[in-house]
């Protein structure tokens, strides 16, 4: 939300642009392209050590999938599940990253089996499709209820909650992922050096016409 905020403030007409890009990811016919809060950052959310959580309780891995799966899609960020260890998620995960860092070309075919790898691109899935949550007294919004059903079912222990930026805690190191967040880092800061460089030669244009 700071990166965003920040965007908005400093390059209005970017944040425009990134907030358009995203949508038309849904198109102009989606069922819920009114009901979404669209995140203009391109977003992706890995689900990773897929080897161990194939094997999680099946009611738990539904609940588990689904509440991604709608937080993917409220927010328009892709979603996908990922292990080092099985070479399809691997070649899958690298072709969605490397779509992201040079726009080479994506495949379409998503998976919404519970029972196997998730892997949903933005604008692709529905809340038709996800399903409802559980009415729970108190929640005000779909995500509100898809959150309460999440803690409800997976209590979170204080010691367990994530660090203020979990991408630095080394139990979730991932090679692939890290590399290429490392880099997109890097490109968020050279764009916004420039952009605000771009700021500086308009006010200095702007002083001396004046």
């Amino acid at each position: 939300k700071k990166v965003i905020a920040e965007l908005k403030r400093d390059c209005p007409s970017e944040a425009i642009q990134l907030v358009a890009e995203c949508l038309a990811r849904y198109g102009s016919d989606h069922p819920d392209k009114d009901n979404l809060d669209i995140i203009p950052v391109p977003i992706t959310i890995i689900g990773t050590k897929y080897d161990e959580f194939q094997n999680f309780d099946p009611e738990k891995k539904k609940i588990i999938s689904k509440t991604l799966r709608y937080v993917a899609h409220h927010h328009g960020a892709h979603l996908c599940y990922f292990s080092s260890k099985m070479e399809a998620l691997v070649m899958k995960t690298r072709g969605l990253l490397g779509h992201l860092v040079f726009k080479t070309q994506l495949s379409k075919t998503i998976t919404t089996d519970h029972s196997k790898p998730i892997y949903v691109l933005a604008g692709m899935d529905a809340i038709s499709q996800i399903g409802s949550p559980p009415a729970i007294v108190g929640s005000r919004s779909p995500l509100d209820q898809w959150k309460q059903l999440f803690l409800s079912t997976f209590p979170q222990e204080a010691e367990a909650m994530l660090p203020e930026d979990p991408t630095k805690d080394s139990k979730y190191n991932e090679s692939i992922i890290d590399s290429v967040r490392a880099q997109k880092d890097e490109e968020l800061e050279r764009f916004k050096k420039l952009q605000k460089r771009k700021k500086y030669r308009l006010r200095l244009c702007v002083d001396t016409t004046a």
